[in-house]
């Protein structure tokens, strides 16, 4: 299998992680990183595609700013469900859903901005995924890629007393859970972006310190300020590289290949 279909998991997905302070910690970030780096996103009508789009967080975000957003997924059960909350979007013509792999979906280079957020972690082939996501980026467009932290990964296991795990490499998680089957540094996919002619914008850590904490001592802050640190520590290194989350904006030269 090339990829972890999420209809298994989608309930326990959103739950654990959309349902809670960890998922606002991320798209508060998220909502504040693209537009401070991407500055055309303040004006409407940019084509956007969600790949692997997940619940559909985004896609919601960008078509209430007015963008033209298609949206894809693997996951039956994820699709049906992004269909049901941008249905007026869908009808007016402002939004496509469809169910699909990274591997067989198929677009022209003409995006502004292309997403791949928590995708390539869940492939066995994250390379092949992200060349060709890259290729459907229009030339002056941007690509964001969020991958989960191996860096990140190996700390939480020494720390947790599993030091065998990172001794020997094997990182991935198990069957059924939410722990991805391809951790990735994020050293490497910065570096196959640059090969591919695009230029880093910024590298940011999402869920830097937060993740860390012992639960009792989080509880002694509100998530206000806990999500006001966050933002204060996302691109400073070396925070930025402790993230449970590396996100990766970049912008494709006119030259690029």
């Amino acid at each position: 299998m090339e990829y972890v279909n999420f209809d298994p998991l989608a309930e326990r997905f959103s739950k654990n992680i959309y349902g809670s302070l960890k998922g606002r910690i991320r798209q508060t970030l998220l909502e504040t990183l693209y537009p401070k780096y991407m500055p055309e996103l303040r004006q409407p009508d940019l084509s956007v595609l969600d790949a692997g789009g997940g619940l559909g967080q985004m896609t919601q975000w960008l078509l209430g700013m007015g963008h033209r957003v298609e949206y894809f997924d693997v996951a039956g059960d994820l699709v049906a469900q992004v269909e049901q909350d941008v249905a007026e979007s869908i009808a007016s013509g402002q939004c496509r859903v469809s169910q699909a792999s990274v591997f067989d979906f198929e677009s022209a280079p003409d995006r502004d901005l292309v997403i791949v957020h928590a995708v390539l972690e869940w492939l066995e082939r994250p390379q092949a995924a992200l060349d060709r996501a890259m290729n459907w980026v229009a030339p002056g467009g941007v690509i964001g890629v969020m991958v989960y932290n191996r860096h990140m990964l190996e700390l939480r296991n020494l720390m947790r007393g599993t030091l065998e795990k990172v001794k020997t490499g094997q990182l991935q998680g198990l069957a059924g859970g939410l722990t991805p089957i391809t951790p990735l540094s994020p050293e490497p996919v910065r570096q196959q972006l640059v090969d591919a002619g695009f230029e880093i914008l910024t590298q940011a850590g999402i869920r830097t310190f937060s993740d860390l904490t012992e639960p009792t001592v989080l509880s002694w802050y509100s998530d206000d300020d806990i999500i006001e640190m966050e933002q204060r520590l996302c691109e400073q290194a070396p925070y930025r590289d402790l993230g449970r989350y590396v996100l990766l904006l970049a912008r494709k030269t006119a030259i690029a290949a």
